[in-house]
Parts: structure tokens; C-alpha cells; sequence
């Protein structure tokens, strides 16, 4: 039941910046200045962003996506015409891109986790083990493209496109949201395999905000790997006999802003989750095709409880938390095994 340090090692962490997760219309209210516009660009390739000074900035902007703009000005010593878009003060050079005059309709849609053909416990066993079958694999690149709600112009709902989170204090509502939320797409995907679903605790609830907490009060996050003295601490608060990380998997991302939209935030762990299921290793959507991505399969196995244990088919209790240190967001996906819950060797007052 040990998380291996290597599954969290190789994690993904996402460069994401609130740019790109945007999508056009009334309901965004992440920019901080009025929308004067909006522009697309031209090109079929990602562009590079820039600052007011005229440097580069370590970002880029979607080929043919379009973004809305809140000022055009001359920007740098050589004076060139640039749109500023997003909420970071990031300027797009005007000769990349082209003004258009509305936006696309925003479209609403239920997040889905399905499994590809292929994708079987046996297969994912093998994997587990490091031994993924080259069916196995081109199975998990299907799987990165059938499941595409983090990357369409697509949000749940217009509350979440205007609810704004604070990464550094998100609310009980917040947190029961993304539970909900993590929770129903791991289920989706167990169910493909015919494996009992994982169960919400409020036990499990407080074991993840009190190891999100370790990490934020000491600093740290999924480029740390996990904080295992942290993980241990906190299992022992809850009453979990436990001396290694036995609970947790990770995945995370940059955001510059300590502020996002629930839909943005919806997005990433979306993301991640999608990074663990299909071994995906890869910064972003962009190398999805890149079969030399496809390496990690220890998260799936740990959702999926297929490690080839005794207790392989079984079901956890399960929690949400994040940490914001540093401009990284690291997501927290704790679950607690049915048998550890059951066993009195473990089990010295935990109640899921």
C-alpha cells in the first residue's frame, strides 16, 4: 500500500498560467482590468509572451486561441505594439495576432473520466510493476485524448467561471467542491473497471487538510516529492499507525497569482488526476502524442487498488486538500485503505 517516492518524483507539475485556461465571454472576471477586446493568434504555433519592459517572459500564448485584452500600448526600447492580456500583465506583440470582435459562446459541461478500451486491471497491473505492454500504453494515449475537459473552451457551470479561490485560503465550500468533484471522476474511472467506489469521509476530510497544512507551514511542495515526516505527523494526529506515506498521491502545478477561477482550478486537477490514470508524465497537454511520456503508472495503481496485494479490488476513504507555496499549487489526494481502517494494528482511533 506504500506510495512509492518514485511515482511523485516523476509528477507533473503543470506550467500553467491563468492565460491559457481562459475561455471568452461575460462570465470571466479573472482579469483585473475592464476587457477592451479581445485577440486570437495568428499563428499555428505557440507564440512567446513578453513584459512591459520588452523582455521575454517564460511564457507562451495557444496557437489559434483567442484571449481577451485590456490595453494596447508600445511596449520595450524598440517601442512595439503589443495587446496586455490575463491577470498577470502579460503583452502578446500585436503583429501575432489579430482583434476579433466577440467572443465564442460560452458551453457548459459535466467534467467525465472514461476508460479506453484496453485499459484493464490486468494490463494495469503489468504497468504497475513497470512492465506496461505497448497495447497498454497506445490504450493510455487514448485515454489522454478522449478525456479533454481540461483542455476545451468548456467550464461545469457560470458559478464556476465567477467564483474566484484563494489558493492560500480556500473555504469549507470550496474544498467540498473539488472533493466532490476529484472524487466523482476517480469513481467514473472505477467503475469502468468494475471496482467498488471510493467513499467521501469526513475523517479522511480532516487528514487532508491537516497534511496540506504540514506543507504549508514548512515550506513545501510536490517539487519536494512528498513530505513524508509531515504525511507521518498528521497520520498520527488522526489515528493512523503509520511511519511512511501510505496516503497520499500528488500532482500539482505553477500559477503565478495566488487567485484562479473554480473553472481554472477545475482544470488542473482534472489534469493531474488524468496525468495519474494514464502514466503521463508530460508538462502540459501539447506532448500528450509523445509515447516517451507514457512511464508512471504507481498513481493508477493506487487508484485503482491494482498492486497485485491482497488487498488488490478493494476501496478507500477519501479526502482533497491544497497547499499554495511559492507559486506552486500542490494537490493532495489522500485516501486511507478499507483494510487499514479495519485493522488494529493501524488503526489506534482514526474514524473515517
Amino acid at each position: 500500500m506504500k506510495k512509492s517516492k518514485f511515482a511523485i518524483a516523476v509528477v507533473n507539475i503543470i506550467f500553467l498560467i491563468t492565460i491559457p485556461g481562459l475561455t471568452l465571454g461575460g462570465t470571466e472576471q479573472v482579469t483585473a482590468a475592464t476587457i477592451k477586446g479581445y485577440v486570437k493568434v495568428k499563428k499555428k504555433k505557440k507564440v512567446r509572451l513578453y513584459k512591459i519592459s520588452g523582455k521575454h517572459s517564460n511564457f507562451y500564448a495557444k496557437a489559434k486561441y483567442s484571449y481577451p485584452y485590456s490595453a494596447k500600448k508600445k511596449i520595450g526600447k524598440k517601442k512595439r505594439s503589443a495587446y496586455k492580456i490575463g491577470n498577470n500583465s502579460h503583452w502578446i506583440l500585436a503583429k501575432d495576432v489579430k482583434v476579433v470582435k466577440k467572443s465564442s459562446p460560452r458551453v457548459y459541461t459535466q467534467a467525465k473520466m472514461k476508460l479506453p478500451k484496453g485499459y484493464t486491471k490486468s494490463e494495469l497491473l503489468l504497468a504497475y510493476q513497470g512492465k506496461p505492454t505497448k497495447n497498454f500504453v497506445n490504450a493510455s494515449m487514448r485515454g489522454m485524448k478522449a478525456n479533454d475537459f481540461s483542455r476545451l473552451k468548456v467550464s461545469e457551470s457560470k458559478a464556476d467561471d465567477l467564483t474566484q479561490v484563494d489558493l492560500n485560503q480556500l473555504t469549507p465550500k470550496q474544498i467540498s467542491d473539488l472533493t466532490a468533484f476529484s472524487l466523482r471522476l476517480i469513481n467514473e474511472a472505477r467503475s469502468d473497471l468494475n471496482l467498488s467506489p471510493w467513499v467521501e469521509s469526513n475523517g479522511t476530510g480532516k487528514l487532508a487538510a491537516d497534511i496540506a497544512l504540514e506543507y504549508s507551514k514548512n515550506n513545501k511542495t510536490i517539487k519536494d516529492s512528498h513530505y513524508v515526516p509531515g504525511i507521518v505527523r498528521a497520520c498520527h494526529a488522526n489515528g493512523l499507525n503509520l511511519d511512511d506515506n501510505f496516503v497520499e498521491d500528488m500532482a500539482g502545478f505553477y500559477n503565478t497569482s495566488q487567485t484562479m477561477s473554480m473553472t481554472e482550478l477545475k482544470k488542473s486537477v482534472y489534469f493531474g488526476l488524468k496525468q495519474m490514470i494514464f502514466g503521463y508524465v508530460g508538462s502540459g497537454e501539447e506532448e500528450r502524442s509523445n509515447r516517451s511520456y507514457y512511464q508512471e503508472w504507481e498513481h493508477a495503481g493506487d487508484l485503482f487498488n491494482t498492486q497485485g496485494s491482497l488487498h488488490d479490488g478493494d476501496y478507500n476513504y477519501y479526502g482533497f486538500s491544497i497547499s499554495h507555496n511559492d507559486n506552486v499549487c500542490s494537490l493532495h489526494f489522500i485516501s486511507v485503505p478499507t483494510y487499514v481502517v479495519n485493522s488494529k494494528k493501524y488503526n489506534k482511533g482514526f474514524k473515517p
